[in-house]
């Protein structure tokens, strides 16, 4: 297979707006995910080693990973006027000061933030309080920004409560404003919580309404399940083993209702598997703006399964979304698909090798010349 070219520019600048939140880790490290479960009951003290504080939420995740992968990103979130606040920003401060320009401080509400559960070899539990990103909306977005950049990338709206209120009208609005700039759109989501509203809102309708304005759809199975199919999601999920059981039929069928509600192009994340890359045909994709595949030829029509490369596992705290920044870092390279596709699941492995969302990422020469360096990839998707 030829080397992947390192060498290409990025065409356009970047937006990683949505969710944001301060995560506190554990250190479990030394501590397997099948010990946890059995250690972890009522009035028992588990000794951890030191607490990690870092960025978290996918503002924090894909954004600093595309910036990390050579792309000029902004950063639209809200955070709050308190400690939580301070630690994000130093934190930012360190990877780049500009990242602090475009940061809204909502003085009314807490900062989000995250308790992260990442016992070894066990994919991330998470205890997590949204805070002032509940009160994001299509205003925060400057029009000022989208005028400068050519891709945004929306991430984690049902935890956003303005976000699914209404049947999603906020999310509707905030995703035509942005295509009224001729940007190139994505959105990724997060889990929904079946016990709140993120839970019972009606995600169907929302996906209709919205996917039309949507070019990269960047969905995990688990969440397009949720959304798509509630009652084949709980059944494959308590054998406790989900995506083992999702077949090449299922992922044509999802991406297939995917592409009928007006999406262009879908990623699906399938955890230690790898991704599945589904696209919509030539016509449809020739509207995806300023960031579009210069050879939509090679983009059309395509049912695609990419592996994960092999790594040894620390943590899969943000591993989904540090996949999605190596994808459309490439993207706004103008990268093939296969080659975009091996990017993708190299970034999200590089991160999967420390406990945190950002430690482990290379820069995208780094990336470039591990995964050309013939990185072994699991035998089968």
């Amino acid at each position: 297979m030829p080397a992947i070219d390192n060498t290409k520019p990025p065409r356009c600048s970047a937006i990683a707006a949505g969710l944001v939140c301060l995560d506190i880790i554990p250190g479990m490290q030394n501590i397997e995910g099948s010990d946890f479960d059995r250690q972890f009951l009522p009035g028992k003290l588990i000794e951890t080693d030191e607490t990690i504080l870092s960025t978290g939420g996918s503002v924090s995740n894909t954004g600093l990973a595309m910036h990390r992968l050579g792309i000029d990103t902004k950063l639209i979130c809200r955070i709050g006027n308190d400690s939580f606040a301070e630690i994000l920003k130093g934190l930012y401060q360190k990877v780049d000061h500009h990242l602090l320009d475009s940061l809204i401080v909502d003085a009314d509400h807490m900062t989000g933030h995250a308790y992260v559960i990442n016992p070894r070899n066990q994919d991330r539990r998470f205890f997590h309080h949204p805070g002032s990103s509940d009160y994001f909306t299509a205003e925060d977005v400057d029009d000022a920004i989208l005028k400068t950049a050519g891709l945004f990338h929306f991430g984690y709206p049902p935890m956003i409560r303005t976000m699914i209120a209404d049947e999603g009208s906020e999310l509707l609005k905030l995703y035509k404003k942005v295509k009224a700039y001729g940007l190139t759109t994505s959105m990724d989501m997060c889990m929904p919580d079946p016990s709140r509203s993120s839970g019972q809102a009606p995600w169907k309708k929302i996906l209709l309404k919205t996917l039309p304005f949507v070019d990269f759809f960047l969905p995990s199975i688990e969440e397009l399940l949720f959304m798509l199919n509630r009652a084949l999601y709980e059944r494959l999920a308590e054998t406790g083993e989900l995506i083992g059981q999702v077949d090449d039929a299922l992922l044509f069928d999802l991406s297939q209702q995917l592409l009928e509600m007006g999406c262009k192009v879908i990623l699906i994340k399938m955890g230690y598997r790898g991704v599945y890359l589904r696209t919509s045909d030539e016509k449809r994709l020739s509207s995806m703006g300023t960031a579009c595949p210069s050879d939509l030829a090679s983009w059309a029509n395509l049912s695609i399964k990419q592996p994960s490369f092999e790594v040894e596992v620390k943590g899969t705290c943000g591993s989904g979304d540090t996949c999605i920044a190596g994808f459309l870092s490439a993207i706004l390279r103008d990268f093939s698909p296969e080659d975009t596709l091996k990017i993708a699941v190299g970034s999200g492995a590089c991160c999967c090798e420390q406990p945190d969302a950002f430690s482990g990422l290379l820069s995208w020469d780094e990336l470039c010349n591990r995964i050309n360096s013939s990185w072994k990839t699991k035998t089968e998707f």
